[in-house]
């Protein structure tokens, strides 16, 4: 009869500290969980805009379409995933590519000159950019992805 006793006392003292266990976890858990799940958006976002802007410039390239027509096709993909207004989509001369001693790093892409793709010869490079600021398009308040721009850009030749 004595043992009985001392293994229900047991069993209560350890339903307490399994208790604290789950309270002490849980909230670390979510927060793993949360972070995980705002990482993997951040990259499917930076996957989409190199995916954007790949297409857009393919459209430029083979399909003589004009500047408007190149950001309105990036703008269409990129809708599908969030408000496109909230994207921003240049389309530039990137005929520096092809000059020597080119240093990639120290470019500012915004300042490339502006093309006409409609007159664009064959062969010219042009460099299709899409930013978004992430802090508009998280899927939870940023504190993880503060203050990053997500950028696809595609650099191809003319045809």
């Amino acid at each position: 009869m004595r043992a009985c006793r001392k293994s229900s006392t047991h069993q209560r003292q350890r339903r307490g500290v399994t208790t604290v266990e789950v309270a002490l976890t849980l909230p670390i858990f979510a927060i793993f969980l949360a972070a995980l799940m705002e990482f993997n958006h951040c990259f499917m976002v930076s996957h989409l805009l190199k995916a954007a802007a790949k297409s857009g410039a393919r459209f430029g390239s083979t399909e003589g379409g004009t500047v408007q027509q190149v950001q309105a096709r990036v703008q269409q993909l990129v809708g599908a995933a969030f408000p496109s207004s909230k994207a921003t989509v240049i389309v530039r001369d990137a005929s520096v590519f092809d000059t020597a001693n080119f240093n990639a790093a120290k470019v500012s892409y915004s300042s490339l000159p502006t093309i006409d793709l409609a007159k664009a010869e064959s062969g010219h490079l042009f460099l299709v950019q899409v930013t978004v600021p992430y802090d508009q398009v998280a899927l939870l308040p940023p504190f993880w992805v503060k203050g990053r721009t997500v950028t696809g850009q595609s650099v191809i030749r003319h045809e």
